[in-house]
């Protein structure tokens, strides 16, 4: 199949940008939505294992299943959005990438590389979007360093919240609620961070490999 042309590239990453932005709102939203929703059963506001649930359990049973939902449209929508991403600095003859398209996005689900390799290529998107060094030991701009570090902390104590059910290791359930609260917040703020970096690409192939490609 024959590689996209630069401008139709970016102008496809705009419309992308524009569902990723609405998928990432709604995730951020939502995830505070969970996190309350985790905090009102610690405290035995609402009950999901109760014969009978409230209506204020059913009203938070449904943010959390339009959380999981959200969130598992927002891994499509953000997985086309890198890869056309990264498929631009190629059309717009960036030297020297050490991520593919498909692998910037396939390391995220590739287990023990997924906790530093999918940094590593969004450290090169932002860096060859702006045309700045991605040499190794080149300092990482800051919102992919912070969104970074909110995902793999988010997703570990997710993780560990979710084992810990599962194992029954916790008697009442209230350090694991705990958890995946904490989990939630780092979560949103990562989304957060995810939205700035979104932004700052597009508007980095706008500004610079747009002028980069006409010239070369």
């Amino acid at each position: 199949m024959a590689a996209m042309p630069f401008s139709e590239g970016l102008a496809l990453l705009e419309r992308r940008t524009k569902a990723v932005s609405v998928a990432i709102w709604a995730v951020l939203a939502l995830s505070l939505g969970t996190v309350l929703s985790d905090m009102l059963e610690v405290g035995r506001v609402i009950d999901f294992e109760g014969l009978e649930l409230s209506s204020l359990s059913l009203v938070f049973g449904a943010i959390d299943l339009a959380y999981a939902v959200a969130f598992i449209i927002s891994i499509v929508l953000v997985s086309l959005w890198i890869y056309r991403a990264h498929d631009n600095l190629r059309a717009a003859g960036a030297p020297d990438l050490e991520f593919s398209p498909g692998w910037s996005v396939g390391w995220f689900f590739i287990p023990i590389m997924n906790l530093f390799k999918p940094f590593q290529a969004m450290k090169e998107l932002w860096n060859e979007s702006h045309g700045t060094s991605n040499a190794y030991g080149a300092p990482s701009p800051s919102t992919v360093a912070t969104w970074w570090a909110f995902w793999v902390s988010g997703n570990i104590l997710g993780n560990i919240s979710f084992r810990m059910t599962l194992a029954g290791a916790d008697a009442d359930g209230s350090l694991a609620l705990v958890l995946s609260a904490i989990s939630g917040l780092l979560l949103a703020a990562a989304a957060w961070f995810l939205r700035a970096i979104v932004r700052e690409v597009v508007e980095g192939q706008r500004n610079h490999l747009q002028v980069q490609e006409a010239f070369s």
